[in-house]
């Protein structure tokens, strides 16, 4: 699986791994089999030395393995003979700044002089010529600068390989973060067919799924047939909703899939780019700018090197004559031609122009992103500078101090591979930039990955801005540091930092607070239904699975967002309904009491003497305290209330119906002992009223009594019986009970009402039985009637019924007994006198 261009980069490896993959050869090796010398011992022999390269002799020599040129005409491989060798004759200049930038490091050391000191390096550098088996020979141990396969960091199949450019094992993360930050859920990926793209793309997904980011497309793009499949490709791109689209692609895949969105006039799309392509020479293309405008991608975070610009500008042709293809290099960068050197010119250029040698090399862009190098200009700096220190490490070794067997050292003049190499992975340094170089368990490099956006700056340029930054080693949710407010979309505007401002790529518009989701059959899980919560639930945070059921006591305000108190609902003062009854309970009261007095200052007329005058009372009394018994039902209620209504008004009620019973009773037994030789006229006294009155309200009493202790009525916070409210109210703690206080209070009620049927045509004007079967008859139908109003009604209306019950039943016998009395008394006095009585006789 060769791949000639820069994006695929793969690896050397050791002999015992020669059939693992490999790809891209931007790498600095340790060729240890033919590299170094000593004084004067003789080296080893160079048995690559048939490979195109560039000597600079040292005390001790690296082989250093480059990409310069690579091949226009790859073969394949039948494996039937043997290979014929690749003719590497296409030159490759936007390499060649990392060849002078391990030139660079290379003469940096050797001016050192705590580095290696009294030792020069020299090296052998050979071109690898983009090709696998052009770098694989006489390689073991090596250090890359170039090559961020994940795979190179198993340390079982590449025990001896480290690098100093950062893994693209942390671009999937980084990917994931990014989407989730700007709340993108609903995304297409595009995938080249390498093992790169394969595996970053696997990562990707595996990741996305466990964040809740839905792939809306995932198409694989096969290299040998690209040009038929990236119609359809794009097609199905521009029909699918998905605004965001991540390329895990190279350099050349993802020109032909912007030239073939620019044909189908592709709008509207957030491109998302790894390392792979995102700073490579495809944004040098001025028709893709306004398609790419606004991208957002990732690179590798990179640094200034000091003096390195000084050293570009002093470079020249005539200080390193024997540097690899440097004349191709200065006829590509200058657009000159040598007149002497023809044959070294593979370009096809027409200019006239000839090279004079004494050109700078232009290095205004040497830090910048827009240069797609110069990450590797910075990492094949440090790759040199960790071989320095780890030679430096070994060389500096005191007998007996070693880290090997018994304390010992390598030998200085014939160490072995694995002793370097002991000593490499330990190297730990400060580079010139500032910054620390060491490599972890696993031979990479510590470092982070840089977010970038992508801009126009007007019609005619384009540049890089760096936005962020992704943590490569931390697992925490802070990895993702990304400052929104600089980010530019393609509409041109400056984003602030708002999330509604970010373009949506999402599937179904978030729900709100207040609604649930609700999955479609067949469709993604970002795919889905806003469904408002149900009664008594919640849902507080955007894209809720489910709506949460609020407390008993809370109750969903109309957004259905958030739990509210419930609203406490009792009868009260406060509204129309309670100052409406407890007017009418203070009036008939206060009636009660003027017609009390009325009978009071009456009280030697006949009309009063004749009714019984003392019961009179009694019952006028009872009837007052009967009419401000239901005030307890209004206000708040408490447990001494609920104790103390029902048992005021067993006790009051019982007592006024005894009187009346008495009352009838006594009328009854005066007029059937007027016969001669009745036994009942030694039962006409006020000892029998007593003993009625007595006894009847006694059974009464006995009945709340019980009721109070076994099963006394409780304030209750009654949740469930009005959505919504908590209804304060009254537990009657024992329903039997409190039926059988009201079945008494019948039972009194119905012998009051036999009673008072039965001496309706007694003959006496002052016979007041008619009135008492009238006031029964009513008393009985208030009653009746509130049973079925009491359980039929629910809240504060269950205790209006009640009330509206006592001020009824009451103001029935208070208006059928004692207002006809009251009228005679007032406005008839000429029928309150004994003339009157005898002669109506």
């Amino acid at each position: 699986m060769a791949s000639h261009e820069h994006w695929a980069q793969a690896f050397v490896v050791p002999t015992s791994c020669v059939g693992a993959m490999v790809g891209c050869l931007l790498l600095l090796i340790i060729p240890l089999p033919f590299a170094y010398v000593l004084g004067q011992t003789a080296g080893c022999v160079l048995s690559a030395s048939t490979l195109t390269g560039y000597n600079q002799e040292g005390a001790i020599t690296l082989g250093l393995i480059v990409p310069i040129n690579t091949i226009s005409s790859p073969k394949v491989l039948l494996f039937k003979e043997r290979p014929v060798p690749h003719l590497c004759d296409l030159y490759r200049r936007d390499q060649y700044k990392s060849i002078i930038a391990l030139l660079f490091a290379t003469e940096e050391v050797n001016k050192n002089p705590h580095l290696l000191p009294n030792i020069t390096l020299g090296f052998q550098m050979l071109d690898s010529c983009f090709s696998e088996d052009s770098s694989l020979r006489a390689t073991l141990q090596a250090v890359s600068y170039a090559a961020s396969f994940p795979s190179l960091s198993n340390k079982v199949e590449f025990p001896s390989f480290l690098r100093t450019i950062v893994s693209t094992e942390g671009q999937p993360y980084a990917l994931v973060e990014l989407c989730k930050t700007f709340g993108w859920y609903w995304i297409g990926v595009l995938i080249s067919s390498t093992d790169y793209a394969i595996q970053g793309g696997v990562v990707f997904k595996r990741e996305a799924a466990k964040n809740g980011i839905c792939i809306a497309y995932y198409e694989t793009i096969a290299l040998e047939s690209i040009s038929q499949s990236i119609p359809s490709i794009i097609k199905n791109v521009q029909s699918i909703t998905a605004t965001v689209i991540v390329l895990f692609c190279s350099p050349a895949e993802v020109s032909a899939i912007l030239t073939e969105a620019l044909q189908q006039n592709v709008t509207g799309k957030i491109w998302i780019g790894v390392e792979a392509w995102f700073t490579s020479p495809v944004f040098l293309k001025t028709e893709y700018w306004n398609l790419l405008n606004g991208t957002i991608g990732i690179s590798r975070s990179r640094r200034i090197l000091p003096y390195f610009t000084k050293f570009l500008q002093d470079f020249y042709p005539s200080r390193y004559p024997r540097m690899l293809n440097i004349y191709q290099f200065w006829e590509r960068t200058f657009n000159c031609k040598w007149t002497a050197l023809n044959s070294t010119s593979s370009s096809s250029q027409t200019n006239s122009k000839t090279c004079t040698g004494s050109e700078r090399v232009i290095t205004d862009d040497i830090t910048e992103y827009n240069d797609p190098i110069s990450q590797f200009v910075y990492m094949a700096h440090n790759a040199l500078y960790a071989l320095a220190h780890a030679l430096h490490d070994l060389m500096s070794c005191t007998p007996g101090e070693g880290p090997f067997s018994g304390g010992s050292c390598a030998h200085k003049q014939d160490f072995q591979q694995w002793q370097l190499l002991y000593y490499l992975k330990k190297v730990r340094f400060v580079n010139t930039a500032g910054e620390l170089v060491e490599f972890d368990g696993n031979g990479d490099s510590y470092g982070n990955f840089d977010i970038l956006n992508w801009r126009l700056v007007g019609n005619l340029t384009g540049r890089y801005v760096k936005v962020g930054t992704f943590n490569n080693y931390i697992n925490s949710e802070q990895r993702l540091s990304i400052n929104t407010s600089i980010i530019q979309w393609a509409d041109g505007q400056n984003k602030v930092s708002t999330r509604h401002n970010v373009p949506s790529s999402v599937c179904a518009e978030s729900c709100p607070p207040g609604y649930r989701k609700a999955l479609l059959i067949g469709q993604p899980l970002c795919c889905f239904d806003c469904v408002f919560c149900a009664d008594g639930m919640i849902s507080s945070q955007i894209n809720s699975v489910d709506c949460l059921t609020c407390p008993p006591d809370k109750w969903p305000n109309s957004q259905r967002n958030q739990c509210i108190p419930k609203v406490i609902e009792y009868l009260s003062y406060q509204e129309p309904l309670g100052l409406l009854l407890a007017f009418f309970s203070m009036i008939f009261s206060l009636f009660t009491v003027a017609i009390l007095c009325v009978f009071f200052r009456f009280r030697d007329t006949v009309i009063v003497k004749a009714n019984n005058r003392c019961l009179g009372y009694l019952l006028l009394l009872s009837l007052t305290f009967c009419f401000l018994s239901s005030m307890t039902f209004i206000s708040f209620p408490t447990n001494v209330t609920c104790l103390i209504r029902q048992s005021i008004f067993g006790v009051t009620f019982s007592l006024c119906v005894s009187c009346i019973l008495a009352k009838t009773i006594i009328v009854v037994m005066a007029f059937k002992a007027t016969k001669p030789d009745s036994r009942l006229r030694q039962w006409v006294s006020s000892k029998t009223t007593v003993f009625v009155v007595s006894l009847s309200t006694t059974v009464q009493a006995v009945l709340i009594a019980v009721w109070l202790s076994v099963a006394p009525p409780f304030l209750e916070h009654n949740i469930h019986s009005i959505v919504g409210k908590v209804v304060l109210e009254c537990n009657e703690g024992s329903v039997l009970m409190f039926y059988s206080v009201l079945g008494y209070l019948g039972f009194l009620a119905l012998l009051s009402f036999i009673v008072a049927f039965l001496a309706r045509s007694l003959p006496d004007n002052f016979n007041e039985a008619k009135h008492i079967t009238f006031s029964m008859l009513i008393f009985l139908s208030a009653w009746v009637s509130f049973i079925p109003a009491y359980l039929s009604t629910k809240g504060k209306y269950v205790v209006a019924v009640e009330i509206f019950a006592i001020i009824m039943s009451g103001s029935g016998l208070l208006c059928c007994i004692f207002c006809p009395k009251c009228f005679i008394i007032l406005f008839r006095p000429s029928m309150n006198t004994k003339e009157f009585l005898v002669s109506s006789r």
